[in-house]
């Protein structure tokens, strides 16, 4: 019986070793730096990366490449009408709370009221977006924003229809509308209507960050054309490789005739026109691009760069839209043939032009994008009164010094109608 007690005192013994050594190795462990957990998943997507000393994703890319924030209209907690247009030329910051949420919301309003304080003096708007319109009506907004003094002229609280919600916060921001699983970031859009950066308002570092950000934002006077600037919003610029994380198509990658990888934001800062054409197209579109190349000769350097988009990929790869190209003497830097997915192509039409781009009723209408990547005029190429508007036009977007806050407003004459 007594080896029986010694047997299983050094089990015990043996057990409680381990045990030490586990728990020491565990302490041992290498620990996550502070925000690690905070990168988001779409964040490690992006193929340029960059980890800052607390674990965030950074990213340096050119202003060009940070994405717009379309117009949108709301309700806010006063039950009156607010329009973004309104914020032309005014920084602001996009949140996303509902008002029943008893904690993570209340935190979070709690946080942007401190910072709100800091950045008193400073040009800047505070836009927090319910993702349960359903029962926050603006008589509940308005409640809600009581407990913390919030007047809309500085912080407002903004319901509408769910879809017009899910639409700013998906389609424009990247991020999920409900209350299951809203994003705990604060977004960043600058005085030039780009999605500048994200902000983690439970990291008191990124907050910091925020605030220095958001001052230097609300102090710039023109659109930082040509510079680059550090953003947590790392997929700015960044080709998707699944089309079904677009949720909108608002800009877009193809492939030129040379070859090259053409990004539409890299046109930012100039006035372009693009057309939809295939080239076994035996009529129209061979008409249409030989009334572009003599548009080039009558017009020479005043004349935009055209953008010719193919709707048959299949046939019109790149050797092919290079030889295409070279019978219309098309010089490669002022008229680019692009081609590249048809399934991305057929949505490039729909979504970033609004028209119907498919293969058998592609549009034969010339489009107008602004300097900004704003498609600004739809027109019909067969029309001389249609060209002198496109012209007319051109030469008003070309002295633009600012995105148009109304950019969204498409000029569209009424033949251009017919024809669409």
């Amino acid at each position: 019986m007594f080896a029986r007690v010694r047997v299983f005192l050094w089990v015990l013994v043996v057990l409680s070793a381990a045990g030490v050594i586990y728990l020491r190795s565990v302490d041992r462990a290498p620990v996550e730096p502070p925000g690690a957990a905070s990168i988001d998943k779409d964040e490690n997507d992006a193929t340029n990366l960059q980890l800052d000393s607390t674990g965030r994703a950074f990213a340096e890319v050119p202003w060009e490449h940070l994405p717009n924030v379309d117009r949108f209209e709301l309700i806010d907690q006063e039950g009156n009408k607010f329009d973004s247009a309104d914020l032309a030329g005014q920084a602001y910051v996009v949140s996303f709370f509902f008002a029943s949420c008893p904690t993570f919301c209340m935190d979070l309003n709690k946080e942007i009221d401190r910072v709100n304080s800091a950045l008193k003096g400073t040009d800047i708007r505070f836009l927090t977006l319910t993702v349960d319109p359903k029962n926050d009506t603006p008589e509940v907004l308005n409640k809600y924003a009581d407990g913390f003094g919030a007047k809309p002229d500085r912080w407002a609280f903004l319901t509408g229809q769910n879809y017009q919600l899910v639409e700013i916060g998906e389609n424009m921001f990247n991020v999920p509308v409900n209350p299951e699983t809203h994003t705990d970031n604060i977004l960043l859009v600058d005085k030039w209507g780009r999605y500048r950066d994200r902000f983690k308002w439970d990291q008191p570092y990124d907050m910091k960050r925020f605030i220095k950000v958001a001052k230097e934002v609300a102090a710039e006077t023109k659109p930082p054309l040509g510079e680059k600037v550090e953003t947590r919003n790392v997929l700015a610029g960044v080709e998707r490789k699944e089309l079904n994380d677009i949720r909108w198509v608002r800009d877009f990658f193809l492939t030129e005739r040379t070859g090259e990888k053409f990004f539409s934001r890299d046109l930012t800062g100039e006035v372009w026109i693009a057309n939809f054409f295939f080239s076994n197209c035996p009529g129209v579109c061979k008409d249409q691009n030989q009334y572009l190349r003599n548009l080039q000769k009558r017009l020479g350097d005043e004349c935009p760069r055209i953008v010719s988009i193919t709707t048959d990929p299949a046939r019109d790869t790149v050797e092919h839209l290079r030889e295409f190209a070279d019978t219309l003497e098309a010089d490669p830097e002022n008229w680019l043939f692009l081609t590249g997915n048809p399934v991305l192509i057929k949505r490039i039409g729909s979504e970033f032009f609004k028209a119907d781009s498919g293969e058998e009723h592609h549009s034969s209408l010339l489009y107008v994008v602004d300097r900004w990547g704003q498609v600004r005029g739809k027109f019909d190429w067969e029309n001389a009164a249609d060209e002198v508007e496109m012209i007319k036009l051109v030469k008003v977007l070309e002295g633009e010094d600012r995105p148009n806050p109304r950019g969204g407003e498409i000029k569209e004459t009424a033949k251009a109608e017919e024809r669409e």
